[in-house]
């Protein structure tokens, strides 16, 4: 990558493309010369607005628009952010909030306790994305502001996790959207999905839902820019077809690549002069989701047999590298998992026993399998199981489509596809995320929950856990789902992938964190072509 001036840079939006920026080692000496990279990502930004967000593009665009009460370290502990401290009440009831002094919004405007408050009653308000985490926790009329730097929040109950979840307390700019409500739109969700009203590192420049998205460094920023040269302008451009994102990095127009590529891709990436490959362990995992509600995958046994019919080392090992996933949660959370749980084993004879004692034994059974368009890997993933279940009589029909779609359709069992390839990762640092999110019957009608569970018994074990405030009973409890889970094999849990980035060699600072899309914050990241 080369930097550009502002005059250059403007004349490159003025265009109206992605691509004009040549990258290739030049480093950004001069004082006025500005870093523009072109950042890949897989999917559409299907939602800006933080009440809104459920997937990996929704949550990068809004840590880089807005802040949260609290944020996310590298360890997954929970740190300050805009709360600089905290206290929890002895009854684990009571949640209050110091705010740091200097915030600001992106207008210029002070930051208070009553922008967090009006911002969370919101979210409970609107009542889709990450509100199921609070919706039914407090009430709106509990979240309280004894004054501009203290924001209470009281519990309808205890709740374990309720820290992990406060990263995504995202302050909106109270006054700024209100402003820009009308009477059918309370809470301003219109003004919101288009514009960055937040205090964030970056503002919003221009956004094309269908196709892509700028963003540009608050200069103003109150945290303050002291990592290096700072990363001035982010062009996010959607594309899943490898191709093309090879391509761009052959001509040196590519920044940073999406983790969903295929091997074949990062690899060559990763050869080309000015290019190198970010590599690291997740806490999530690539699973094929079974639909417990439908054919042919309400039948436990048939859900067994597509589990042993699945080649889980040419996956891991040539086709999505990664290592064993044992079970629904990553062993990542070393304390809460459990390590009695063995990873999916290769065995067609054990398919067709498990087959064999289905209520659909001695039929034809056709298979429906669901992937994102377009995404290579799954593509292959869905020919690797085509294969093998031809051989126990199963009929895989392969229907790829786009990822708007796939959400559209897990709205309700009778849509949901019988089997779907998804990634899934953590949306909180916090076990419950997996669990709650995709397991809880509250979480159905969701990409997260397109199995359908709905199990008496899995909902119990969940409330039990998030009500228990002794560590070493929750994570009994955590290993105790576990097994049960893994007994009803809702899900084909294929690879605990390795997160795979091809980066310009001049972008440093990038560190994973057990949190969706947190380690693209990109305020986090600088230029330096010289540290490697």
């Amino acid at each position: 990558m080369k930097t550009t001036s502002k005059m250059s840079r403007l004349a490159a939006l003025a265009l109206g493309t992605a691509l004009t920026l040549t990258m290739h080692s030049a480093s950004a000496s001069a004082a006025d010369e500005k870093v523009s990279m072109a950042v890949n990502t897989m999917q559409i930004f299907s939602s800006l607005d933080p009440a809104k967000v459920t997937d990996y593009t929704g949550y990068m665009a809004i840590v880089n628009m807005y802040d949260g009460l609290t944020t996310v370290s590298p360890s997954g502990e929970i740190v300050p952010h805009l709360a600089k401290s905290w206290e929890i009440s002895p009854d684990g009831l009571t949640y209050t909030f110091h705010l740091r002094d200097d915030a600001k919004f992106q207008d210029g405007t002070a930051l208070k306790a009553s922008d967090i408050a009006w911002s969370v009653k919101r979210l409970i308000g609107i009542n889709k994305g990450p509100s199921n985490l609070v919706v039914g926790l407090i009430k709106p009329e509990n979240i309280t502001t004894p004054d501009d730097a203290t924001v209470v929040f009281k519990l309808e109950r205890q709740f374990a996790p309720f820290m992990s979840v406060t990263p995504i307390f995202m302050a909106l700019n109270q006054k700024l959207i209100e402003a820009n409500t009308k009477a059918e739109d309370k809470w301003g969700e219109a003004y919101v999905g288009e514009h960055s009203a937040g205090s964030g590192p970056y503002k919003l420049i221009s956004y094309n839902r269908s196709a892509d998205m700028v963003i540009a460094r608050n200069a103003d920023y109150f945290l303050g820019w002291t990592k290096g040269k700072p990363i001035d302008e982010v062009r996010f451009v959607q594309t899943s077809d490898d191709a093309t994102v090879k391509a761009l990095a052959e001509k040196g127009e590519l920044g940073l690549t999406s983790h969903g590529l295929g091997n074949d891709t990062y690899e060559a990436i990763g050869k080309m002069d000015g290019y190198k490959l970010i590599q690291t362990r997740t806490a999530g995992g690539f699973v094929i989701k079974l639909n417990t509600k439908v054919y042919p995958t309400d039948d436990v046994h048939v859900r067994r047999a597509i589990a042993y019919a699945t080649d889980y080392k040419t996956i891991q090992e040539v086709i999505y590298p990664g290592f064993d996933m044992k079970g629904p949660l990553s062993d990542a959370f070393k304390d809460a998992h459990n390590d009695g749980i063995e990873p999916g084993v290769f065995d067609l004879e054990k398919a067709k026993e498990e087959l064999a004692k289905s209520k659909y034994a001695g039929q034809k059974i056709t298979l429906v399998n669901s992937y994102v368009a377009s995404l290579a890997f799954e593509a292959e993933v869905a020919l690797l199981l085509q294969a093998n279940l031809e051989q126990i009589g199963i009929t895989l029909d392969i229907k790829p489509e786009p990822w708007n779609r796939i959400v559209e359709l897990s709205a309700k069992p009778e849509t949901t596809p019988a089997s779907t390839q998804v990634n899934v990762s953590p949306s909180y640092p916090s076990p419950d995320a997996m669990f709650y999110n995709q397991y809880h019957s509250k979480a159905s009608g969701t990409w997260w929950a397109m199995e359908w569970l709905q199990n008496p018994e899995i909902d119990a074990l969940i409330d039990k856990a998030r009500g228990e405030t002794d560590v070493a009973a929750q994570n009994a409890t955590y290993k105790e789902l576990q097994t049960k889970i893994a007994d009803l094999q809702p899900d084909v849990w294929a690879v605990a992938p390795n997160r795979r980035y091809g980066a310009n060699k001049c972008l440093q600072g990038y560190a994973f964190i057990p949190m969706q899309s947190w380690d693209l914050n990109f305020s986090n990241f600088y230029w330096d072509c010289k540290a490697n």
